[in-house]
């Protein structure tokens, strides 16, 4: 399951005439895996750590257990198995009743996220630190910014296109694992946006954790403080824009 299709959103919002979602329940009634099969995609998937990753015939040889059952779900039910498998819960129950669903939906965001992932004042007190004191740019990305990329060459030793590879998106420091990404939102939502608007924001900018400077970065900026070797992620990761 190294490649994932899917993303930490509810993604499908609703089932293609051909899709199936289904749950596979074991007899306590606790769910192992769900399971999609996507006409859009041409391909089957199951929901690991909040995304859809691809699965193949062996898979299923490998799950044969005349103790699991496929119980057809409507896509609300990914919420619930989300939400509850957030809590680090080993089994999750199986509960195709809309008011359990939401109720497990509300379960919150991780409760150890950094605190300026939700606090709009202090991660912009962190990012200004790292502009004064790291060179945090540049401004705007998609435009040249020669004078910039001149700086960090000079100051790396490098060619210009070499210091221009050597971005936030690569650091060591750089965190966009699965549960940052949803610290991220959760703040962002907390902020105003709404949950679609928060995820197109990360997805835009390409937002992650700046471990260092303590603030929220985007990808495609680099500071004097970047560490080869990044950024730091889940083995399954979540992937937007499907």
């Amino acid at each position: 399951m190294a490649e994932t299709v899917g993303s930490i959103g509810i993604w499908p919002s609703k089932l293609g005439e051909n899709d199936e979602l289904y749950a596979l329940v074991d007899r306590e009634e606790n769910v192992h895996y769900l399971i999609l099969v996507s006409d859009e995609k041409k391909r089957t998937l199951v929901r690991d750590n909040g995304n859809w990753a691809p699965l193949n015939d062996t898979f299923f040889r490998d799950i044969e257990d005349e103790d699991l059952f496929n119980y057809d779900v409507d896509v609300s039910f990914i919420r619930y198995y989300d939400a509850v498998e957030m809590t680090g819960a080993e089994k999750v129950p199986y509960e195709n009743d809309q008011s359990t669903m939401l109720a497990a939906a509300a379960v919150p965001a991780p409760t150890d996220c950094p605190p300026a992932t939700s606090d709009i004042s202090l991660n912009l007190k962190n990012r200004q630190k790292a502009i004064d004191s790291a060179g945090y740019g540049p401004l705007n990305p998609a435009l040249p910014n020669e004078e910039f990329w001149s700086e960090k060459a000079e100051m790396w030793s490098v060619p210009v296109e070499e210091a221009k590879q050597s971005l936030c998106g690569n650091c060591a420091v750089f965190i966009i694992t699965n549960k940052m990404r949803r610290c991220i939102a959760s703040g962002l939502e907390q902020g105003g946006s709404g949950e679609q608007s928060a995820w197109d924001a990360i997805d835009t900018a390409e937002l992650g954790y700046c471990e260092a400077f303590d603030f929220k970065c985007a990808a495609s900026r680099t500071c004097d403080a970047w560490v080869a070797g990044g950024p730091v992620k889940d083995k399954v990761q979540s992937n937007r824009g499907v």
